[in-house]
């Protein structure tokens, strides 16, 4: 039978939910959901905990289509947002504990405690820790642990992830309410990281540029592994409430004009009107070009502005050829219609230029890349901390005998 994974990401707009195992290197996706939550998670920061448990607590439960069993999820791998994310490099070297000198998963166990110990910024939570390697006597180098390898000794050579304590224990706290362990927790960037090395398309080393609803994220990831993330305040609902402003529409009316329209610059041999406001009682009729006039004030004035101090940021104390690597772009905003246009203005010096989406039936919205990713990587042994205490996911099967919900 197979190993079923469970993922929860809490965005500021939505619980995305996904369940699947990962088969030929393909997640295989049983179960996916989304609800909306707008009000109750501002800029990664909870608002409302018990309505959010709430949610949460009414999604863990669904049918599965194929085998007609109901399904209770009791335990996820929890994506937790980027914001305040810092990674450290460690180094620690333990001796092995088998008398024959073959490394065990108590080897791994033992090394990781020791880098556990570190001493990490106060207010800060050890998120994860992620091993880059792992070197035995006379030098000799793995990616994966080196289970049944022969030597004296192990070396371990990872990069420790730490967040705001009070971030995590806002975000445990209610999934705790909503009666659902967290069995391994990832930050959005490296989960998104971890989809990455699964698409052919995506380059080892790139700039992660994660455009989100309230926060955006931009990252160094050098050889499949996230060095460093910068967040910044701002995203797409920075742009659907400038049109509402300017246009006098409402928040769901200016997401569909987004939506439909986005920044279309084609030339238009007349004006027609995409939307229609009254301004005390006085009627005003929208055409694409009054739109498109507020998109490019938007990114030229506000969103570039704040990307463009974030990457400064990100790439203080790293070489100059840094700044071009490849950018991969991920995020609901980047789909935009003409965002592609603003994308290879502005990104002219990158060497290429990337957009990452799942490739799972039923999850293929570039929103799903988080939940997705943690699914890969819950899915192997790779001697982090995570794996140290990560056990089976645990699902309660009913076999529905009637054939009904």
């Amino acid at each position: 039978m197979e190993k079923y994974i469970s993922a929860l990401e809490i965005s500021d707009t939505s619980v995305r939910f996904a369940v699947g195992y990962v088969k030929d290197n393909k997640v295989n996706l049983i179960h996916v959901s989304e609800r909306p939550i707008r009000g109750l998670v501002s800029h990664g920061e909870i608002v409302d905990s018990a309505t959010l448990s709430s949610i949460i607590s009414s999604m863990k439960e669904f049918k599965d289509e194929t085998t007609k069993e109901k399904i209770t999820i009791n335990e996820v791998s929890l994506v937790l947002p980027s914001l305040g994310l810092n990674v450290f490099q460690s180094s620690k070297t333990s001796n092995v504990v088998s008398p024959y000198s073959l490394i065990a998963t108590i080897d791994i166990e033992n090394v990781i405690n020791l880098v556990q110990k570190e001493v990490i910024p106060n207010g800060s939570k050890i998120i994860d820790i992620i091993p880059d390697s792992f070197v035995l006597e006379m030098g000799r180098s793995f990616i994966n642990p080196p289970i049944n390898e022969k030597s004296n000794s192990i070396t371990i050579k990872a990069k420790i992830q730490t967040l705001p304590s009070r971030i995590v224990d806002d975000y445990l706290r209610v999934l705790e309410n909503a009666r659902i362990k967290v069995r391994r927790m990832c930050v959005n960037s490296y989960a998104i990281c971890e989809l990455g090395k699964y698409d052919e398309e995506i380059p080892q080393s790139y700039i992660l540029a994660d455009f989100g609803a309230d926060v955006s994220n931009v990252s160094l990831i050098g050889n499949s592994a996230v060095f460093e993330t910068i967040s910044y305040l701002s995203g797409g609902n920075d742009l659907i409430q400038k049109i509402s402003n300017k246009l006098g529409l409402s928040y769901d009316e200016s997401l569909e004009l987004i939506r439909k329209y986005g920044l279309d610059e084609r030339p238009l041999t007349y004006k027609p009107t995409i939307a229609t406001s009254f301004v005390n009682g006085i009627e005003t009729r929208h055409d694409p070009e009054s739109l498109n006039e507020i998109i490019k004030e938007f990114f030229d004035d506000e969103f570039f502005v704040k990307f463009d101090a974030a990457y400064e940021t990100l790439m203080k104390g790293y070489p100059d050829n840094i700044r071009n690597l490849p950018i991969v772009f991920t995020g609901g905003f980047t789909r935009m219609i003409g965002f592609d246009g603003l994308a290879k203005e502005k990104f002219v010096n990158n060497a290429s230029i990337h957009y990452l989406e799942p490739s799972s039936i039923g999850a293929r919205n570039t929103s799903f890349c988080a939940v997705i990713g943690a699914i890969y990587a819950s899915s192997k042994y790779k001697g982090s901390l995570s794996d140290t205490r990560l056990k089976a996911s645990t699902i309660q099967r009913v076999k529905d005998e009637k054939g009904g919900a």
